[in-house]
């Protein structure tokens, strides 16, 4: 009896280390992929906590790596048919806005407040960078803590818009809150870029950070120890692109971001990313 419960125990181990080696090679995989990306296209519907509550906001997203070229359309209520058009090293790296309803292009720093109210990120941040950022910094903490398999669990499989999904879940049992300071003509994005933390939790937990124009420099910013508490992400079994995130604090949901019609890589027209484009109402 003591050898097959023996022989039980080891086999429930040996699935248990299949399935965290599994987990890793996915991620892995995962960010290989979103990593070497030249471009994408996609529907994306946010879901952001704002003053308690999720706001959503569904817009179509084209992203051109390099040179970084983005266009966005607002699907959604209340700024529906708004267009964003961005491409580095044009129009002094500001934004063309097209507002609708009869109104004048504008041309707004990605950063302006009139672009990024209730909003989670900026422009800039479209595409899968920040993802891949994320999951590489979340799998080394782990590592370095000889944690991983703690921290990261391949959960089953899922079918989500349609797709078959690998579901992973990191959770950080670390989470917890830190003060630092901040850097000379540090603001909210510059902030995010260096420490990896949601700025919208910057915000909540500081008074004083009104929106990401805000001055941080020499300032004492209470920021989370890692992006997020909890990670809940499936993956495609055949692309590996990441079509679900969801990012919880120690409060609950903070976000969470679901992508459809999702191409990898797709031939941009010539003129795809200019006001010109047919299909834009600039």
């Amino acid at each position: 009896m003591k050898k097959i419960l023996a022989f039980a125990l080891v086999l429930m181990l040996a699935r248990a280390n299949a399935a965290d080696n599994q987990a890793r090679a996915i991620l892995e995989k995962s960010v290989a992929i979103t990593g070497s990306l030249r471009g994408s296209s996609y529907v994306m519907k946010g879901f952001e906590r704002q003053r308690g509550k999720l706001i959503i906001l569904e817009v179509l997203t084209k992203v051109n790596v390099a040179p970084n070229k983005i266009y966005t359309k607002v699907l959604s209520d209340p700024n529906k048919g708004t267009e964003l058009l961005f491409v580095k090293g044009q129009n002094s790296d500001k934004v063309r806005v097209n507002p609708g309803k009869f109104l004048p292009t504008l041309s707004l720093s990605p950063y302006s407040s009139m672009l990024t109210k209730d909003q989670h990120h900026t422009l800039l941040s479209s595409g899968f960078n920040l993802y891949t950022r994320l999951i590489k910094d979340a799998m080394k903490r782990a590592d370095d803590q000889k944690r991983f398999d703690d921290v990261v669990k391949l959960e089953g499989e899922v079918v989500f818009n349609g797709r078959k999904c690998y579901k992973i879940v990191l959770e950080d049992p670390t989470f917890s809150y830190v003060t630092v300071t901040g850097k000379a003509g540090e603001s909210l994005y510059t902030l995010n870029q260096r420490l990896l933390v949601p700025e919208c939790i910057v915000v909540e937990k500081n008074a004083f950070v009104k929106n990401f124009e805000s001055d941080l420099s020499g300032k004492q910013i209470k920021v989370p120890s890692a992006y997020a508490k909890k990670s809940t992400i499936y993956i495609d079994k055949d692309t590996y692109m990441p079509i679900f995130q969801e990012m919880s604090d120690d409060i609950g949901v903070f976000e969470r971001y679901e992508y459809s019609s999702l191409k990898v890589n797709p031939a941009f027209k010539e003129d795809e990313f200019t006001e010109k484009f047919s299909e834009y109402s600039f």
